[in-house]
C-alpha cells in the first residue's frame, strides 16, 4: 500500500494517453452475500472503530456486487486485448463490498502475463483524476502500450455512509500510448483548494480551454456551477447524483470525443483537492 498526494499544478503539461474507448454500466442488485459470520464480525469491528453502528438491515437481501465482479463485466464489455495491457488501475470512493476479494487481484490474473494492477482510494470524487494521472505516469515510465482505468461505485453498505448512494456502477477506460489521432484526457489535480478559492482556481485552469472554442462541462457533486465556474461558461450539466465516482466519468462513454471538447470537474470537500480533466479531440493541443 502506498500513500499518494494530489498532483501539483502543472505537473502534467500533456497527456501521454489516447482514449481508445470507454464503457459505462449500471449493475442490477448482485448476489454476493455479506451477511455471513465473517462479514458480521468484519463490519462490526470496522464500524466500531469509526463510531458508527453495524446495521445489516440496510443491505436489501444481504447481497450486492463487489468490485471484482463489476471489473470482470466491464472488461468484457470493453473488449480489452489483455496481452497488450501493461497496467490496470481501479479507482473508488466507496469501499469494496467484500474485503476477501479484490478487483486488482482479479485484473492481475485475468489474462496470461496479467498487468500490474493496483487500486486508488480515499480521495472521494477526485480519486479517478489521480488514477488517470498515475496511469499515464506508469505507462510513460515503463513503455506500456495500453493501460486500463476502472472507476467503480457500490452502494451495499451495512452502515450509514453519511451520503446518499444510488446503486452500483462503473466506467472502464482503455487508453493507449500510441501517437495516433484521438481524444486525449489531460488531468490536473490541485491539492487543498478552499471553497472560496475554487472560482479563481477554475478560472486559471479553464481560461485557455474556454478561449479555444465550445466545450461541454460536466460537474461532480463537489462543484457548485453558478458559484464556481468562470462567468459565461456554457454547456454545463451536473453528473447524476448518488454515484460519487462513476457518474462524472460516464460522460466519456456517451460523448462524441472525436469532435467534442469535454471538461470534467469535481472537488473533495474533506481535503479540498480539485480535479479537472479536459478531453481533447486530438494530439497537439494543450
Amino acid at each position: 500500500m502506498y500513500r499518494t498526494d494530489a498532483t501539483r499544478p502543472g505537473a502534467a503539461p500533456a497527456s501521454p494517453l489516447r482514449l481508445v474507448r470507454a464503457v459505462h454500466q449500471v449493475f442490477p442488485r448482485g448476489g454476493i452475500r455479506i451477511d455471513d459470520d465473517f462479514s458480521a464480525r468484519h463490519f462490526s469491528d470496522l464500524t466500531a472503530a469509526y463510531g458508527r453502528s453495524y446495521r445489516p438491515g440496510l443491505v436489501e437481501g444481504g447481497t450486492g456486487n463487489d468490485f471484482a465482479l463489476m471489473a470482470r463485466q466491464l472488461v468484457e464489455g470493453l473488449g480489452v486485448p489483455g496481452e497488450d495491457v501493461g497496467a490496470a488501475v481501479v479507482a473508488h470512493a466507496t469501499p469494496d463490498l467484500d474485503c476477501r476479494r479484490a478487483a486488482a487481484t482479479y485484473l492481475s490474473d485475468a489474462w496470461p502475463h496479467g498487468p500490474l494492477a493496483f487500486g486508488v482510494g480515499e480521495q472521494g470524487g477526485v480519486t479517478p483524476f489521480t488514477a488517470l494521472h498515475l496511469a499515464g505516469a506508469c505507462a510513460r515510465r515503463n513503455g506500456m502500450g495500453h493501460v486500463l482505468v476502472l472507476v467503480l461505485d457500490q452502494a451495499s453498505l451495512p452502515y450509514d455512509p453519511g451520503t446518499r448512494l444510488a446503486g452500483d456502477a462503473g466506467v472502464a477506460m482503455l487508453l493507449s500510448t500510441d501517437d495516433r489521432p484521438g481524444p486525449r484526457p489531460v488531468v490536473r489535480v490541485v491539492p487543498g483548494v478552499a471553497a472560496e478559492e475554487v472560482p479563481g482556481e477554475l478560472s486559471r485552469l479553464l481560461e485557455p480551454v474556454l478561449e479555444a472554442g465550445p466545450v461541454t462541462v460536466v460537474t461532480g457533486p463537489g462543484i457548485d456551477p453558478p458559484r464556481d465556474l468562470p462567468e459565461g461558461t456554457s454547456g454545463v450539466r451536473p453528473a447524476a447524483k448518488g454515484f460519487p465516482c462513476s457518474a462524472l466519468w460516464s460522460a466519456l462513454a456517451t460523448a462524441d470525443l472525436q469532435e467534442e471538447r469535454l471538461v470534467l470537474i469535481d472537488r473533495d470537500p474533506l481535503t479540498g483537492d480539485l480535479g479537472v480533466c479536459v478531453t481533447l479531440p486530438g494530439p497537439g493541443e494543450s
